[in-house]
């Protein structure tokens, strides 16, 4: 036998035993991820009731409801910005509020986890003050987002991870240019 059929021989053994490896890391991650989980396991009905309280935050904005959902030990991950804690969460929503003034949120979607929810949200207005260091365009805008919120065992939100279409909104409102059309 050839040095070439060797060695297709050999990568044909070693290509089964990573497959068969990769079968069974996923087999017991599967059984994993079916098991009961351990601790706090969010209900669909409470997960309804933080969207509804969260969506209320923002009608206004209301930032007392922060203190009801967020927990006294929260660390939000938000873009452009250091990591925020409760306090940091409200200045963060006033200050789209500032340049948003007629803001509202609607919630697309809720997606229930263990003891995560995610939310699908879509923010609209009109750029009435500073955004992002622009001056007020009086432009309508419309911006998609997504949170992951992480919660305690009082059901309180202790840590989120969001993204916002930030250049979708530099967009519409000029000061970012869009993207060629196809």
């Amino acid at each position: 036998m050839n040095r070439f059929g060797r060695f297709t021989r050999v990568s044909l053994v070693v290509g089964v035993v990573i497959v068969a490896g990769m079968m069974t890391f996923s087999f017991v991650r599967s059984q994993e991820a079916t098991a009961e989980p351990e601790g706090f396991v969010m209900s669909d009905e409470a997960a309804q009731q933080f969207a509804d309280t969260f969506d209320a935050t923002f009608d206004g904005p209301d930032l007392d409801k922060v203190d009801e959902v967020f927990a006294v030990d929260y660390v939000g991950h938000l873009p452009l910005t250091a990591d925020l804690d409760r306090d940091g969460l409200k200045a963060y929503i006033q200050s789209f509020y500032d340049a948003v003034p007629d803001m509202t949120q609607e919630v697309n979607e809720i997606i229930v986890g263990k003891e995560f929810v995610v939310l699908r949200v879509t923010y609209t207005g009109t750029h009435n003050g500073p955004l992002f260091g622009i001056p007020a365009t009086g432009k309508p805008v419309s911006m998609a987002a997504m949170g992951v919120f992480r919660f305690n065992e009082d059901g309180k939100v202790v840590e989120n991870w969001a993204n916002l279409d930030v250049a979708g909104v530099l967009a519409q409102i000029g000061a970012f240019p869009p993207a060629p059309a196809a």
